[in-house]
This record gives C-alpha cells, structure tokens and sequence, in this order.
C-alpha cells in the first residue's frame, strides 16, 4: 500500500559506501594527514569539551495480568512466569561546545554524476533535488526553485547545512547559545563488549535470567562454559521507570501474541557487576576467561515464531535513530523504528523489527502496513526505487524487487502478503513466471494510464495463488507473524519459495543469494487523533547473504 502514485526518477542514484565519502573526507586531515571525524567537527565549531558520559542498563519483563499481586496489581506475584525478557543500554552524553548540531530528516544525500546531491522531501512534490553538496560537505541551493517553499530543510539557511561524511548524516549547525549540550540515545542487545586488551569480543552469547523468588534479573554473557554477568537488577517499586499495559489487537489465522497482549510490562534500572568497566562509551570485561576462545563460524541462532524475542537478542541488526521524523508527517511513535534484523534457515527468512510504541495500533478505521523491501539481484535498476514519495517512506537507494507484508486495520490483524515488482503484472504473477526488470509501483502513470508492468501483491491460501487488494483480509499461509506482549517488536517467517521463481525454475530468493534488504512501516495517526499519516525506513542491509 501507499497513498498515492510513485514517481519514477531517471537518476540512478548510488548507495553511499564509505569510499564514496573520500574526496569530502580529505578535506579533514589530522597531523598524520589521515582523514579524522574529529577535526571535522572541530572545524564546524564542534569541540565537545567536558564531557561527560553516563551508561546505565535497563531491563524489561513482561507478565501476565493474572500474575499480578491483587492488592494493588503493582508488582507480579512470586510465582509469575516471565514473558519477553529484555535489555537495553540508555546513553547520556553532556558536554560544551561552541556550536551544536542536529540531524536533518528532511532529506538525503546521493551521488549522481559525480557530484553529490541533497534530495529534499516534500508531501507534495515528493523527493526532488533541492541543492548540491560541495567538497567541503557545505550545502549550496538550486537557485530559481519556485517550489522551495514545498520542502521543509529549504527552511534551513544554507550555511546551517552540513554533511557529515564521516557519519553519513546532513546536518544542522547553530550556535549553542553557550548552553550545556545533552544527547541520549538507546542500544539494545547485542551490546559490543570489549577485551581489557581493547579489542571487541566476538565469541559470546547473551542471555537474561529471571528469578521468581526474589525478582531479581540478570544479563549474562556466555563464552563456552564460562558464564560472566554483565549487569543485574531487582524487580521492586523503587527501580521500575516504567509501567505499560499490553497491546491487545484483534488476531485471525497468521499472527499470534503472548498471553494475547493481556500483560503488563515493567522496565527498571539495574546496574553494571564488577566484571564491567566503562571508558567513555564502552564496556570492558575486566575478566579474560574464555576470551582467547576462536570465534567458529558465525552461528545461525534459531527462531521460534512465538512472540518471545530471546531468540533474536544475539543476532545483530541495523538501528534507526529515535524521532527520525519528517517535517510534515505525524511524529507517530507506532512507525518510529529502532531496530530491524534479518537471519534465515534452510526454508525460510526471518525478520525482525522494534518501534517505539505498538506494531499495528491504529485508531477505530485506522490503516497500518508493514513491508520490507528487498533489492533480490543488488541492481538499482530493475523493480521499483523506494524514494520518499507522497507521504510514505524514507529515501531507500535500492531496487525493490520483492516484499513481504502485513496489513492491519482498525487494530485487527487483516493478512500478511507478498509483493513483487518486475516485467509484467498480474497474469505473470499468477503462472508464477517471473522476471525482473525496471517497473513500477503504481499501476497506473500519472496521466491515469495503465501501466503494462507494476508492483503486484499475492497470497498462498489453501495451495492456491491469488490476487491481494488493501482491505482484503486473508493471510497468507507461507508467512506468519508474532508480536511481542507489547507489540514493540514484531518478528515473520517467511518461506522462501513463497517468492517464486523466474521463467526458467530459477527461485527468486534461494541459500547463497546475496540481497540489499530494509524494513518500512507506515500507518494512519487517528488512534492520536491526528490526521496526518507517520512512516518510516530503516537503513539498508548491503549485501545480506542468505546462509
């Protein structure tokens, strides 16, 4: 689903790689006249002085309604079973600086024809080049725009435009008004730990214990036999900082939840053991037992599609900042990402995603959509490019080729789908004889004329392939989904062959296969009684190779 027609750019735009960033970096040497991060920032009056930086550990656990104690339901009862233990690490950084600086959502920045480009966002001319970036990283405007007043970071004077290309972030310097600076963000498992030789642990696995007895809670970190906590907490009144009841949404066959989202779940402090450090940002394990292991081969974690996410605490994935919102859409916590992960098995894909508030929630008619978006041949140039359009999505540099989806409306679960762009439509769809190519989304072009190639969306029911349609309910049975007590985080399984296959019997997605991949979510605001819609796009995955 999106709200209206895609425009299709004839720029191919290039995914920026680190090397992409060297002429713009060269211009940033350190004493040894290498490229430093350090000396750009000081250059744009970003010294960072005094700095101090606090990291404290969270914990989260879900229960039961019925678990609770009954005089006054604060706390669970002794004998409560834990649901969808979890851990998280809060950043608090403060310090002073001549200048400060923030993000800038309202566009992007690729590369075409040598030159690098900021594309701005705009609900109503979508994305479209508003300036370019010199090699100084300083932003200049297209003169003679007369749609500037359309895109939001055109607000912006030029001089207060930055492109970090360290960082790969647009930037907004202003002077800090000699305030104190203070930045907070969040990490979840699986936290990097480091050796007291400094180098980065790869050999473990995380795991959290619960303990009904006396509520207390831990994370520890596996190396073979040697068990290290990492940090510790008690349930109780005086550490929880947070208290939420459960999502209840509306399920049918494809999607399931624990305890169907008739929990409470808690989130409180803990604390570091003594097997920790901290210097600066970063955790140091004061023990080397078990460190001098040799990592094997990178284990493939299993998953169980059970709405309990321990399984997916050790596999790493791709974060996305908290409160990246545009401009002109709703800053709606339940399509604010913070996390997405990807791992498979021999038969299917899984994914994984984390929002801020609940997958699926919605107001009484409201519309939620989720989809990943996966470039199957890592070529730009066939399916469609998922550029911001029309109120839908961050900028994504991919070709979408393929999709697996979920739909909700009115908080009711209404089916999980697939999609795929290439040559043809439905009838090609149907015979399952696919083949990519350049397309589009919509079925129709600009002028209201039908297209002989689009985006094409299908379900497997009962061994039969049918056409899909918003609104329609009915999931597909090759994918499920499994929300957490919560609905903060999401998992799906996907089979593979679901996918389909080329003309010739070659499967679209199949072990081997390397892929470009990225999760997007967008959903109407009126549960907030907002009438705009909110959305958002995780980074790329570049290159995930399915095992």
């Amino acid at each position: 689903m999106k709200i209206k027609q895609v425009i299709i750019w004839l720029t191919i735009l290039v995914p920026l790689f680190s090397e992409e960033f060297d002429s713009i970096q060269s211009n940033y040497l350190d004493s040894n006249n290498k490229p430093s991060h350090k000396i750009f920032l000081e250059d744009h009056g970003i010294s960072k002085q005094n700095t101090t930086i606090k990291l404290t550990p969270y914990f989260s656990v879900s229960f039961s309604k019925n678990d609770l104690v009954a005089f006054g339901k604060e706390l669970p009862k002794l004998s409560a079973k834990p649901l969808n233990l979890d851990f998280y690490l809060k950043h608090n950084k403060k310090y002073e600086s001549i200048n400060r600086s923030e993000q800038i959502w309202d566009g992007r920045v690729y590369k075409s024809n040598n030159e690098f480009i900021l594309g701005g966002y705009s609900s109503k001319y979508n994305e479209q080049p508003v300036g370019v970036i010199d090699e100084k990283g300083h932003f200049t405007r297209i003169e003679n725009n007369s749609a500037s007043k359309e895109f939001p970071v055109l607000d912006i004077p030029d001089k207060h435009i930055v492109f970090d290309p360290f960082e790969k972030k647009l930037l907004q310097i202003q002077p800090s008004q000699n305030n104190r600076i203070e930045e907070n963000s969040k990490s979840f498992l699986p936290l990097e730990l480091y050796s007291k030789s400094e180098s980065l642990v790869h050999s473990g696995q995380y795991d959290i214990s619960y303990n009904s007895g006396d509520r207390t809670i831990s994370l520890f970190y596996k190396i073979g036999s040697n068990v290290i906590e990492i940090a510790r907490s008690r349930l109780n009144k005086s550490t929880i900082t947070n208290k939420r009841d459960g999502y209840q949404p509306e399920l049918i066959a494809g999607a399931t939840q624990l305890e169907s989202g008739n929990t409470i779940s808690f989130e409180f402090e803990g604390s570091f053991t003594e097997a920790i450090k901290i210097k600066g940002d970063k955790l140091f394990l004061t023990v080397d037992t078990g460190l001098n292991k040799i990592a094997e081969e990178v284990q493939i974690n299993k998953i169980n599609l059970d709405g309990d996410f321990m399984d997916w605490r050790n596999t790493k994935g791709m974060s996305d900042p908290e409160g990246d919102y545009i401009s002109y859409l709703f800053p709606n916590p339940d399509t604010d990402l913070l996390d997405f992960k990807v791992t498979n098995d021999d038969t299917y894909l899984y994914f994984y995603s984390r929002v801020v508030g609940a997958h699926g929630r919605t107001g009484e008619k409201g519309r939620y959509y989720w989809y990943t978006y996966i470039d199957v041949d890592m070529n730009s140039k066939t399916g469609y490019p998922p550029t911001r359009d029309d109120n839908c999505y961050f900028g994504i540099d991919i070709g979408d080729d393929s999709e697996a989806q979920f739909e909700f409306i009115g908080n009711k679960f209404i089916k999980t789908f697939f999609g795929f762009t290439g040559i043809g439509a439905e009838k090609e769809v149907l015979d399952g004889d696919l083949m990519l190519g350049p397309s589009f989304y919509s079925s129709k072009d600009k002028n209201n004329k039908k297209r002989n190639r689009y985006k094409v969306e299908y379900v497997h029911r009962d061994g039969i392939r049918s056409i899909t349609h918003d609104y329609t309910e009915g999931s597909s049975e090759d994918i499920n989904i499994a929300l957490s007590p919560d609905g903060s985080e999401v998992e799906m399984r996907v089979e593979l062959k679901g996918f389909l296959s080329t003309a010739n019997g070659v499967p679209i997605l199949q072990k081997g296969q390397s892929i470009h991949i990225a999760v997007g979510v967008e959903a109407s605001s009126d549960y907030y009684k907002a009438n705009k819609w909110g959305a958002d796009s995780s980074p790329v995955i570049y290159g995930y190779t399915i095992k």
